[in-house]
């Protein structure tokens, strides 16, 4: 049961991100549950692995639901790349680190989507996306990450237990 659990976490995670939370948003606004398991991930387990969730989650992402085949893998990459830094750090053990890069990868995603939109010929103010869109969907995203990360971290315990000892040996 252990090894499903980050492919069962992803699935969740797709799931909400594509059904659930497009049913229930304040108009749009909803947290980025893939961000959340990927940023957790690369936390838990290393930028590598991290980066490599991110880039199939991001590819899986677009193939099915975007226009553009490739923004999603890029930021959701990075994602996990960044939380990857943590790994193995006395102080990734909590919830702030996750949240934290998170944050920072939330931001980095939606300015992305911003500059494609901005490249395919969409106009918007950008003052009046980041605040009404951009920040909300950043803390939602956040506040997500904490409980996601508590969850993975428990279901993942002796699988990152076997990988440290394993770079010890």
């Amino acid at each position: 049961m252990r090894r499903l659990a980050l492919p069962l976490a992803l699935l969740v995670a797709v799931y909400l991100d594509s059904i659930l939370f497009c049913r229930l948003n304040i108009e749009g606004i909803r947290p980025d549950a893939i961000l959340a398991v990927v940023v957790s991930a690369g936390v838990l387990l290393g930028s590598i692995k991290g980066g490599l969730i991110g880039l199939g989650m991001g590819l899986f992402v677009d193939v099915l639901l975007s226009p553009c085949v490739g923004l999603s893998a890029i930021a959701y990459m990075v994602a996990g790349f960044a939380g990857g830094l943590f790994y193995q750090k006395f102080y990734a053990d909590n919830v702030i680190v996750p949240a934290v890069v998170a944050a920072a990868s939330a931001l980095l995603k939606e300015h992305i989507m911003m500059l494609a939109v901005r490249l395919l010929g969409g106009t918007f103010s950008y003052p009046e996306m980041l605040g009404t869109y951009v920040l909300p969907c950043m803390l939602l995203s956040v506040a997500l990450t904490m409980p996601v990360h508590m969850l993975l971290k428990r279901a993942l315990a002796r699988q990152v237990r076997t990988e440290q000892r394993a770079g010890r040996a």
